[in-house]
């Protein structure tokens, strides 16, 4: 990548100037953020610690009294106790009641602050918590969220219980809890981390969106006040401190949003951004004056040796400074006179290259086309153009490759293969001529100069492949000659071979029987291998015909599955079938049939012993989706597309067959509008998967079309 003076020059003065002080100046800011957190975290940790102690004083302090009015009245009869808990709610206006529970949990005495309504019924708390832990020898407290009180259960001689409301809510009224900031706020939490009071502008909704936060939940269960930075509920930042209640057994949280907090650092940081950026401009300002008085006669030298690389030698560098850019442009000057001495020796040694050149690809019977990368031709030969309908004398050099082919027929698949990049393909192209037709394999490859990596252009070659194209339809008809002839005999082998074995002829013994098993499973294989060639025929010419019917894949599949069995016994194959659903769908049955058996069949031949074969189907919306997949040893890349070829087989997989049987699978799947292909990895199986859509039917002509398409 070409990096100008100018940027060279700015990129110094950056890391000279401009980039330390950025970093210093993000450095102090940075510095700044941490003490600003560090006293927002300390202010934070004094609020929560201030409230926690005045909570906690509170909660002693009516503890203090209640435990010593107990001491005194366990020397007390009835009437000197009920006289001691009058004068200590009198004197206690923060206990709204205290009251005696005997071992049922009623109430047995019940004294009212007379600064407070409320009834005088005697309740029952039996089955309150707090009794329960009295009753275990053990003081409980407790908070009422509902009825802003704070409950004292006391054991209370041998077998009572004290029982005592405190004031909650003239108590938090006096805190006078106030926002921290701007959205900031104290909040204090219960033992179990609900909040019980916040500030009286915040509202509820938001103060108990704390109760889920992470910092309340390590507060209630905190020994010492502490501080920390976490997450809200919204994923917003927040700072907080909290202080554990240990009377209570919550703790008072005190939080605010990281944003707020670090408003004015925030604020710093952008001016000292803005003072950043403006010296940045006039530095770049400086760089751009004083490298235009440099780089000036530099481009003068540049444009110069442009005229010259394009082969103008007649440029000269005027450039009239007095210092080493001068001696420069004087050497360079010399330089160019050098070499319009050379260039004109040079011109008839190319020239005659060139003519050699052409002279050898005009000569060649391939068709051949060499373009840049850009698609713009360089040179095509006589075949060439008879392919591409281009006259023989007609320019060709620097047009374009789509615009130089005439025939549209061959224009996609040559610039098909012009544009892809995979190694070895090619596209076949028929031409109709005026008495033949001709066939041409139409491919491209990069043209490397040696010593370079980088291609210069692109070869296109059009090799004649008429001659093949015969040979194979020659050889085709022989097949399909041969396997006529050899159907009916073979067809009577099978019968008389059958005939034997049910002794109709007269009896067989043990060894001749054997004999004629073998006979009969030879025929069967030979005749299957004729009817393959013979529907492989018919599928080609579009004469096998396709009766459509409601089947059900999953029965099919299965029913081969049974049959072929036998065929995998020998092997200790197991089976299986993955898919229980019924799979309804028009299709020609022994075609489908058909389809199963040469897939399975072809799973057997490539299993090992113990091996497994899974047949499998599944509704995919619009279409069905059936594989077969084996347990054998895969089949290597390249040939995942080969084998649906005819006669196609994977070279040193000795399994026998015609290569017929995926070939008849893929014309089936085609039959259908469907389609099939393979997918392996080498030593873990193949698995050959097809598709077949729903809602197949026959138009008026008779062709297999889906219904609702368009």
């Amino acid at each position: 990548m070409k990096i100008r003076l100018l940027h060279k020059f700015a990129a110094v003065i950056l890391l000279v100037s401009v980039l330390p002080m950025a970093l210093l100046g993000l450095r102090l800011i940075n510095l700044g953020q941490v003490g600003v957190k560090t006293a927002i975290l300390e202010l934070h940790l004094t609020a929560a610690d201030k409230i926690a102690s005045e909570f906690n004083g509170y909660i002693r302090s009516a503890d203090s009294g209640l435990r010593s009015a107990m001491n005194a009245m366990l020397k007390m009869d009835w009437e000197n106790k009920q006289t001691m808990l009058a004068a200590l709610l009198e004197t206690r206006r923060e206990i709204k009641q205290v009251s005696v529970l005997l071992k049922d949990g009623s109430e047995v005495v019940k004294i009212i602050s007379p600064f407070e309504g409320g009834s005088g019924v005697l309740a029952k708390y039996a089955g309150t918590d707090g009794f329960k832990a009295a009753r275990a020898g053990k003081r409980h407290i407790s908070v009422d969220r509902k009825n802003r009180l704070v409950v004292f259960y006391y054991p209370f001689g041998k077998d009572m219980v004290l029982r005592s409301e405190l004031d909650l809510g003239s108590f938090i009224d006096s805190l006078d809890l106030k926002r921290v900031g701007e959205e900031g706020f104290p909040v204090i939490l219960d033992a179990s981390g609900v909040p019980i009071a916040w500030p009286g502008d915040i509202p509820e909704k938001d103060a108990m969106e704390t109760a889920g936060w992470e910092i309340s939940r390590n507060a209630v269960k905190s020994l010492s006040s502490g501080s920390a930075e976490f997450l809200d509920s919204s994923g917003r930042s927040m700072l907080g401190a909290y202080s554990p209640i240990s009377e209570l057994g919550g703790a008072v949280v005190v939080s605010q949003p990281r944003e707020g907090a670090y408003r004015y650092a925030m604020f710093m940081r952008k001016q000292a951004v803005y003072a950043v950026l403006i010296f940045l401009a006039l530095a770049m300002a400086a760089a751009w004056v004083f490298t235009r008085t440099l780089t000036k006669p530099i481009t003068v030298l540049t444009r110069a040796a442009e005229y010259v690389a394009s082969g103008d030698f007649s440029r000269k560098a005027e450039v009239h400074t007095s210092d080493e850019i001068n001696d420069l442009a004087e050497t360079f000057n010399k330089m160019v006179s050098q070499l319009k001495s050379y260039s004109d020796m040079q011109v008839d040694r190319i020239i005659r290259e060139q003519k050699n050149t052409e002279a050898i690809l005009f000569s060649t019977e391939d068709g051949i086309i060499m373009t840049d990368m850009s698609g713009l031709v360089q040179v095509a030969n006589r075949k060439a153009r008879s392919v591409l309908g281009v006259g023989q004398t007609d320019p060709v050099v620097g047009k374009p490759l789509e615009v130089l082919i005439a025939a549209e027929k061959i224009k996609e698949p040559v610039l098909d293969v012009f544009g892809n990049r995979k190694e070895n393909f090619f596209r076949e192209i028929e031409i109709s001529q005026e008495h033949s037709t001709r066939f041409f394999r139409c491919f491209a490859m990069p043209i490397t100069a040696p010593g370079h990596s980088e291609p210069l252009g692109r070869l296109i070659g059009f090799y004649d492949i008429t001659l093949d194209k015969e040979l194979a339809r020659i050889k085709d008809e022989f097949l399909h000659s041969i396997t006529h002839d050899l159907r009916n005999p073979m067809g009577a082998i099978k019968g008389f071979v059958e005939f034997m074995l049910k002794e109709i002829p007269g009896p067989v013994n043990e060894a001749q029987k054997k004999m004629l098993v073998s006979i009969d499973r030879a025929s069967f294989r030979l005749l299957g291998m004729i009817n393959n060639i013979l529907d492989s025929a018919k599928m080609e010419a579009g004469k096998m015909e396709i009766g459509l019917a409601p089947v059900n894949l999953k029965e099919i599949a299965s029913r081969v599955n049974s049959l072929m069995e036998s065929l995998g016994a020998r092997k200790h194959i197991s089976f299986q079938m993955e898919g229980v659903e019924s799979m309804v769908v028009n299709a020609d049955a022994g075609l489908m049939e058909r389809m199963f058996t040469n897939l399975i069949g072809n799973a057997i031949k490539f299993t090992p012993e113990d091996g497994v074969i899974t047949t499998g189907i599944s509704d995919d919306g619009d279409h069905y989706t059936a594989w077969v997949r084996d347990t054998g040893d895969g089949i290597p890349p390249e040939y995942l597309d080969k084998v649906f070829e005819k006669f196609e087989q994977v070279k040193g997989q000795k399994a026998g067959g015609t290569g017929l049987g995926l070939t008849i699978c893929k014309y089936v799947a085609a039959a259908h509008l469907g389609k099939i292909w393979a997918e392996s990895e080498p030593g873990k199986g193949a698995k050959f998967i097809f598709t077949v859509p729903k809602n197949l039917a026959k138009d008026e002509s008779g062709k297999i079309v889906v219904k609702g398409e368009a």
